[in-house]
């Protein structure tokens, strides 16, 4: 039979696994990255988070340059952000095994239900020879 010390090595092992993986995603957080064009006028953050923190127009004169001008900065600023952003990502740290830990927890439970469902067994038949059944 699966025994307690058999699942709780294998609830340990899955922990410790999760931990791993809280501590890659703790260990790769993003710094807020600042974009600037219109030779700085305008400015823009993006957060840990990647989405936009902050955007901001030093010069309130870089308004009234037209929607055209606007529109290309604007893209400019916010690509230029975002390309900043995925070059400080990099890519030198393996991802974690996600469906391995999810596999290992599956087959936690699954041996968990089954170890419930034969101590549920066990039990019903301790039950009916205290009631004289057999």
């Amino acid at each position: 039979m699966f025994g307690e010390d058999a699942i709780a090595q294998q609830l340990a092992e899955a922990r410790s696994k999760l931990d791993v993986v809280r501590q890659t995603q703790q260990d790769h957080q993003v710094p807020p990255v600042t974009a600037e064009a219109a030779d700085g006028r305008i400015k823009l953050t993006l957060g840990a988070n990647g989405r936009v923190e902050r955007f901001e127009f030093t010069e309130v004169r870089v308004l009234k340059e037209g929607t055209e001008f606007l529109e290309e900065e604007l893209r400019n600023v916010v690509n230029a952000a975002l390309d900043a952003r995925a070059e400080s990502l990099g890519h030198d740290t393996a991802a974690p095994d996600l469906e391995a830990i999810g596999e290992a927890v599956a087959k936690i439970q699954d041996q968990g239900i089954a170890q419930m469902r034969a101590m549920s067994t066990q039990i019903s038949a301790v039950m009916k020879k205290l009631q004289g059944g057999a």
